[in-house]
């Protein structure tokens, strides 16, 4: 018993990097090449830092390493800040090591792309390159493959000449996305619109309730109505819907790209469909 009180004191009084040791193994082995820990900053220099690792051995972030962040970055780091770092060169034995700061950054958004993976979490990211198979968007400092088939801007049978304009009218652009698969090992990242829109509409069909009013954008007109867009969702604005007063075409009042106030009539669930009215939120023509 007197043991078991003694290891429980010596565990309270270790240092930080003692839990950092437990965490990465390191106990069981020498810190090999690859592998990634959390750094204490000791000093900064003109051209480089120096870290403390585990207590014991210190590294050092060289300049070409330093060259691969943004500068402001590199400027808020003070001392005593702890960092992510990919341990490069061999351990010698005044127990030095050449350290990478920013594949330690890459690993922590390695470690983010998983998060949302396993939670299934929508995000925004900006297109930022285009390629024959699909469009690349920024993930933190990791670029993430959207397939053209998870494009939902991309009709499918398009012409070749089509697609790539329509791709390269995404650059700079910002898309809700979802991540579908995540290999480090092999700098894979794929990510999904189409996947995102999904969510999106049924977070919003669980979210949306008759008597509910909303804002949204108009995206098409037929006929018969109005299709509305609620965030992810169109809803349908039948023609009778849309005045007090007598309307033949949507055209008549509404154009696309229009941004109106709707009122829920009904929600169907199950068939993913969503009744709007425009004039239900007017005063009636009658009554003025």
């Amino acid at each position: 018993m007197t043991a078991v009180i003694q290891e429980k004191r010596d565990t309270k009084q270790r240092p930080k990097w003692w839990k950092l040791l437990l965490e990465g193994n390191y106990l069981s082995r020498r810190p090999r090449r690859g592998d990634v820990t959390s750094a204490t900053i000791l000093a900064k220099g003109d051209r480089d830092i120096l870290v403390e690792l585990d207590g014991k051995r210190d590294g050092v972030v060289p300049p070409q390493d330093l060259d691969r962040l943004e500068e402001d970055y590199v400027d808020r780091l003070e001392v005593g800040d702890q960092v992510p770092v990919q341990l490069l060169g061999a351990i010698g034995r005044n127990g030095g090591v050449v350290v990478s700061l920013s594949q330690g950054l890459k690993h922590q958004d390695w470690l983010r792309a998983q998060t949302h993976l396993a939670e299934e979490k929508v995000f925004e990211a900006e297109i930022v390159d285009t390629n024959r198979g699909g469009v690349l968007a920024e993930f933190g400092r990791l670029q993430g493959f959207v397939p053209n088939s998870h494009l939902t801007s991309l009709p499918r049978g398009m012409r070749r000449n089509e697609r790539r304009k329509l791709k390269e009218d995404l650059v700079g652009k910002t898309l809700s996305l979802v991540v579908l698969e995540v290999n480090q090992h092999r700098r894979r990242l794929v990510l999904s619109e189409r996947e995102a829109q999904s969510h999106l509409r049924q977070a919003l069909l669980d979210e949306l309730h008759e008597g509910a009013i909303r804002k949204g954008i108009v995206r098409n007109l037929v006929d018969f109505g109005a299709f509305v867009d609620l965030g992810g969702l169109d809803g349908l604005v039948h023609v009778s819907e849309i005045s007090w007063e007598h309307v033949a075409h949507p055209r008549e009042v509404l154009n696309i790209g229009d941004e109106v106030e709707v009122y829920v009539l009904n929600v169907d669930r199950e068939r993913e469909r969503v009744g709007l009215s425009i004039k239900r939120l007017l005063p009636r023509t009658w009554n003025t």
